[in-house]
């Protein structure tokens, strides 16, 4: 789509619709109106009813509310100058009209899903009928806490369904006989009409929520105590929200989501982190591969560093800025094995993987807990995953080469950048490669109590029971009345 000369607005205003505008005015020569949202007020955000000036394009950028959005503005704006966004392969896709037609028939068919929701639950209500399941939702993806407490319940012998629309998950779980249904269909809204509990960790089908019964509960553990700012989740309220201590409550969690009940029992995933061992069920979706090489070499003389980067919205900013020839020569020298984790928009690395003696890349989608158990070094940025690595009270290094621009994109950090990461800091790969060095060759770790100040901070609990305390003092405890 040609962009050139034109005048554009950008909607919603988010962290992610910020960051698009800077990149799609670093590739087109385009006048940016700023955003139209209806929720948000500040400068160069507009209500549709507000558009004055003249413009050539609206374009909406939203995973969850894309197409709401675009019904919503349609009803008020030329529709021939709406164009629905979509991110995919780490590239920026302009939705045809058709496409964008074909996707709002998808719509319509799950609004029609969503309204048998609501009167099934109502149904079910009115004949007394005792409501003993437990139905965990994953849209796009089966992530960590979801996957943790699912198994943690169905070997406990619960009334449990996962929901997913991720196909190989959803076979890798029909493949060990456990409970799971494809999220699109009718049969999954059939079950959260019939479930007691709805269990998720990310802010999606919030419209499911909502339409429940009263009689029903929903517990949301979201997915890492967050770093970034996030925008305040005011389309739904959940029944639970887990958490790990009052500081994070009262300093994010509780700015962002909104619920009845805050329990501080800590995240299921990181149960693992404590476990001697980890059964088939633990390994779910976890490339057992690399998660075996880690294991075999954890405690010896070769080292394994993980590098996990926080989620970037596109190929071009999640480009890393490293020598690869360059890395592998310094992890030789040093008798180290760094594995990445990277996002699924950073596919092209793969190409290179048989290149690398002391490189190995992870799968994109895969579970990476299991494996950070085994893990002696974590590189990383603005990823949560270091505040649940704080847990091992192992070397971090922060490898925050793009800081000034990320906390601009996301409109700054939660919480102090300096105090809240207790690591060594990496601004390029010779920084980078000389924190390695200091750690592995000399033994230098001048942070350790700084790492233990801050967990206690963050985490009430530092044991391997998340999940119990969840399934018997949150699901079972309801369940049973």
């Amino acid at each position: 789509m040609e962009f050139k000369g034109k005048k554009i607005y950008i909607a919603p205003h988010t962290p992610k619709t910020t960051m698009f505008a800077t990149e799609l005015q670093e590739q087109y020569d385009f006048t940016f109106l700023g955003f139209v949202d209806n929720f948000q007020e500040g400068q160069r955000i507009v209500k549709p009813s507000q558009i004055t000036e003249e413009y050539d394009f609206i374009l909406i950028l939203s995973q969850n509310h894309g197409n709401a959005i675009y019904e919503d503005f349609s009803k008020k704006l030329p529709q021939n100058k709406l164009v629905k966004v979509e991110i995919l392969a780490g590239a920026y896709n302009f939705l045809t009209a058709q496409e964008i037609k074909n996707s709002l028939v998808q719509e319509r068919s799950k609004k029609r899903k969503q309204s048998f929701l609501k009167i099934a639950a109502t149904l079910l209500d009115l004949i007394g009928f005792k409501r003993n399941k437990i139905v965990f939702i994953s849209k796009s993806s089966i992530t960590t806490n979801n996957k943790a407490l699912f198994t943690h319940c169905f070997k406990e012998g619960l009334d449990v369904c996962m929901l997913t629309d991720n196909i190989e998950q959803y076979k890798e779980l029909k493949t060990l006989d456990m409970p799971v249904a494809h999220l699109q269909s009718t049969q999954a809204y059939w079950l959260m009409a019939q479930a007691k509990f709805t269990v998720q960790d990310q802010a999606n089908l919030t419209q499911e929520i909502n339409l429940l019964s009263p009689k029903q509960k929903s517990l949301q553990m979201w997915h890492g105590i967050p770093l970034k700012r996030l925008n305040k989740l005011t389309t739904v309220s959940y029944d639970y929200l887990i958490s790990t201590s009052d500081f994070v409550n009262e300093t994010t969690l509780s700015h962002v989501i909104q619920a009845k009940e805050y329990k501080n029992f800590g995240y299921p995933r990181n149960d693992i982190f404590m476990k001697e061992t980890h059964d088939k069920y633990d390994l779910l979706f976890c490339d057992e591969t690399i998660y075996t090489f880690a294991k075999k070499n954890f405690g010896s003389e070769h080292k394994i560093a993980l590098y996990m980067p926080t989620h970037r919205e596109s190929s071009k900013a999640a480009k890393i800025p490293l020598d690869f020839e360059e890395l592998n020569a310094e992890l030789q020298k040093n008798n180290t094995t760094l594995i990445l984790k990277l996002h699924h928009f950073v596919q092209e690395l793969y190409k290179q993987e048989a290149s690398y003696s002391n490189i190995l890349f992870h799968s994109t989608q895969g579970d990476v807990y299991p494996l950070l158990k085994y893990t002696d070094i974590l590189i990383t940025d603005y990823s949560s995953v270091y505040f649940d690595f704080l847990l091992l009270n192992r070397p971090i290094i922060f490898f925050d080469y793009d800081k000034e621009e990320y906390e601009a994109n996301m409109q700054g950090f939660l919480y102090d950048y300096e105090t809240f990461t207790p690591g060594y800091h990496a601004m390029n790969q010779e920084e980078l490669h000389q924190a390695l060095q200091e750690i592995i060759i000399i033994g230098a770790d001048s942070f350790d109590v700084q790492r233990e100040k801050l967990k206690s901070k963050l985490f009430f609990y530092a044991d391997a029971d998340a999940s119990q305390k969840i399934s018997t003092r949150v699901l079972q405890s309801i369940i049973k009345r």
